[in-house]
């Protein structure tokens, strides 16, 4: 057991679809796709509480494996707490941390709702 592993979130990225909503019109379905291992924490350092006073609920700080398929502005929910999160970095920019042994890419999250 590390103590990366306490920080381990099994996770889902969420898929959006438009559909028609028999009226003309189009709704939004929200649907489940790949499953990844997350590993975040709530950043609490003097960047994060700033944004939060301009109105981002919270910043997270998050970590996983170089091959999951995630981008900026993703959806994910953690399949535990049922949270669903946006990503607000481009995880393609940030190397993990020389510290990492794992094959790991970086990336920020905010909390955030399902919209339909």
């Amino acid at each position: 057991m590390s103590l990366l592993d306490d920080f381990a979130h099994s996770c889902v990225l969420m898929e959006k679809k438009r559909v028609p909503d028999g009226a003309g019109g189009y709704i939004v379905e929200w649907t489940e796709g790949a499953e990844f291992t997350n590993y975040q924490a709530l950043d609490t350092s003097m960047e994060a509480r700033r944004a939060e006073k301009e109105g981002v609920t919270s910043l997270y700080s998050a970590l996983v494996d170089k091959a999951v398929p995630i981008e900026y502005n993703d959806v994910f929910k953690d399949e535990t707490t049922e949270e669903t999160y946006r990503v607000t970095s481009n995880p393609e920019d940030k190397q993990a941390p020389k510290s990492s042994t794992l094959p790991l890419k970086y990336f920020t999250a905010e909390r955030w709702a399902l919209t339909t």
